[in-house]
């Protein structure tokens, strides 16, 4: 496993824990009373979870960007976790446009839930195959 499999691992690991830590707060802060000004949570949340894969790629070589479109074939548990958690993303971001038009609808949140435990699961079963083949 390269140096940068390593750094995007460490970035999927920060945007899980940001996602699922923030999802769930929004969850059981805003109950059933959601309004127009929480969607500003929802971008601050969403923004702090992208900064640390953006940065990570940001911060590549560009040999290493060269690779990332290879990375399904060599990494297949990364590009899942990392689909998964541009899904979850995607969720919170469609929350953010719904809360403005429609204040207190929080289904795409509880939507991401699922999908970050799933990304969790991914992430579980990379570490456990990364510790086999040291």
């Amino acid at each position: 496993m390269s140096d940068y499999d390593v750094r995007l691992w460490r970035a999927l690991h920060r945007v899980l824990l940001v996602l699922a830590l923030g999802t769930v707060v929004l969850l059981i802060g805003l109950g059933g009373g959601a309004q127009r000004a929480d969607s500003l949570f929802g971008v601050l949340l969403l923004a702090l979870a992208v900064s640390p894969a953006a940065l990570t790629v940001r911060g590549m070589p560009p040999h290493a960007r060269a690779k990332l479109p290879e990375l399904p074939k060599r990494r297949p548990l990364l590009t899942i976790t990392a689909a998964l958690l541009a899904c979850s993303a995607a969720f919170l971001a469609l929350w953010i446009l719904v809360n403005l038009v429609v204040p207190g609808v929080l289904a795409p949140l509880s939507l991401a839930v699922p999908v970050l435990a799933g990304a969790g699961l991914a992430t579980l079963a990379g570490r456990l195959t990364r510790t086999r083949r040291r």
